[in-house]
Parts: C-alpha cells; sequence; structure tokens
C-alpha cells in the first residue's frame, strides 16, 4: 500500500477571446491512484474543501432519484 508519493501543482493558462484563463491541477502519480486502497472514483464528481492548513478531497455523495 502506498501512502505518500511527491507532487505539485501545475497553472496551465490559456487564451480564448482575447482573454487568458488559468486553472490550476494538482497531478496524482499512478502508484497513488492505481492502488487498491485508493477511496476516490475515477469518474464522478468530487469536492474540496479547505479544512484548518490542508485541502480535503472527497467523492460527492451521489443523488439517488426516489421510484415512484
Amino acid at each position: 500500500m502506498v501512502k505518500r508519493a511527491s507532487t505539485r501543482l501545475y497553472v496551465l493558462n490559456k487564451k480564448l477571446g482575447g482573454k487568458t484563463y488559468s486553472a490550476t491541477m494538482l497531478y496524482l502519480p499512478s502508484k497513488i491512484v492505481n492502488d487498491s486502497a485508493f477511496p476516490l472514483r475515477r469518474r464522478g464528481g468530487l469536492v474540496v474543501k479547505i479544512v484548518a492548513d490542508k485541502i480535503v478531497v472527497e467523492n460527492e455523495k451521489v443523488k439517488r432519484r426516489r421510484r415512484t
């Protein structure tokens, strides 16, 4: 089980219609993502929160439709 790996943030700048937009991405190494204990779903939404001085990433709760 891999519990720790080094990574970094990447800032991408894109020009669109005369304006420049930036997106920041957090790279997750494959040795973390492919680990059987990795807690996040590969598809679906994620929720990112700042708690104290840490970033917390969680699976988004799936809203289930009720049958009528």
